[in-house]
């Protein structure tokens, strides 16, 4: 029978499942759910692979590597199933997740149990899941979650293991110039955390002008010094600072006028009306 798994990462989906969308509905809607996608420790007797998986012959050397990770660290992320019978699951992703529990000799493994027969959804799942896939591919398969299923950034972290401020950030390298989506992929030495904070530079022309230098060692420390160049470089937000020092040092001075006996002619009072008006008028703003 399986187990209940209580981790905080159950507890972060039950609350994404249970929020609610901005049309109103519940998120619980997601893939067609009704709520029922749960945590579970399942035994491993009763979870079979994918028969059409096509990354069933995962090295060797892959899978022992995974394992000894596993031993040392704990599972990060749980594997994804569905049940295809009373108490038998089989594997949406995580795989060789699966199969580095059976080099453990494990009895049990965490689990993320969908309920859906949406066949698009569990592709688009496994895929998500995959330890190879490039960055953007990534950014890709998580926004077409999130545009065709409602898909949270909430519950799209949580299906890949991560926070929802590393999936806006990784959504954000969509936004990337085409050349450099294009180019990236041929270019593993360029890390995600690069390309995100490349992203976050609001000028195509400096992206492109670094994204040049990217095959000669460019680090995210480059990215990050170029975002304060041009922040130096940018002039000075007009302010009303300077302008309200002038007022306070004025008023300040026609006090000292009067307190030293100098009377306001009635000229100047109908002015100092005039300029209370303005400031009220500029205040209801």
């Amino acid at each position: 029978m399986a187990r209940k798994l209580d981790t905080s990462n159950a507890g972060l989906f039950k609350r994404a499942l249970s929020r609610t969308g901005s049309g109103g509905g519940s998120n619980a809607a997601l893939f067609g759910l009704s709520g029922k996608m749960r945590h579970r420790e399942i035994p491993l007797e009763q979870v079979e692979p994918n028969p059409d998986q096509p990354r069933r012959n995962a090295r060797a050397a892959d899978i022992a590597a995974l394992a000894a990770s596993i031993g040392e660290r704990g599972l990060l992320q749980p594997i994804n199933v569905r049940e295809v019978a009373p108490d038998r699951f089989q594997i949406v992703a995580g795989e060789r997740r699966y199969w580095a529990f059976r080099a453990l000799e494990r009895e049990t493994i965490p689990a993320l149990v969908i309920d859906t027969d949406d066949v698009q959804a569990l592709a688009l799942i496994e895929n998500a899941q995959r330890v190879d896939l490039h960055p953007i591919d990534l950014a890709l398969t998580l926004a077409k979650l999130i545009g065709d299923k409602g898909l949270t950034q909430e519950q799209a972290a949580v299906l890949i293991g991560k926070s929802q401020e590393y999936v806006a950030r990784l959504l954000g390298i969509l936004r990337l110039p085409a050349r450099i989506q294009e180019e990236a992929p041929d270019r593993p030495a360029v890390s995600v955390s690069l390309l995100m904070e490349l992203a976050e530079l609001p000028d195509e022309a400096i992206q492109l002008a670094l994204w040049r230098r990217a095959g000669d060692g460019l680090t995210v420390k480059d990215v990050r010094n170029a975002k304060q160049e041009r922040k130096a470089a940018l002039p000075a937000a007009p302010s009303a600072a300077p302008a309200l020092r002038a007022l306070r040092s004025n008023v300040h001075k026609i006090h000292s006028l009067r307190a030293s006996g100098h009377a306001l002619a009635e000229d100047q009072r109908q002015e100092l009306r005039a300029l209370r008006d303005a400031i009220d008028a500029l205040l209801r703003e």
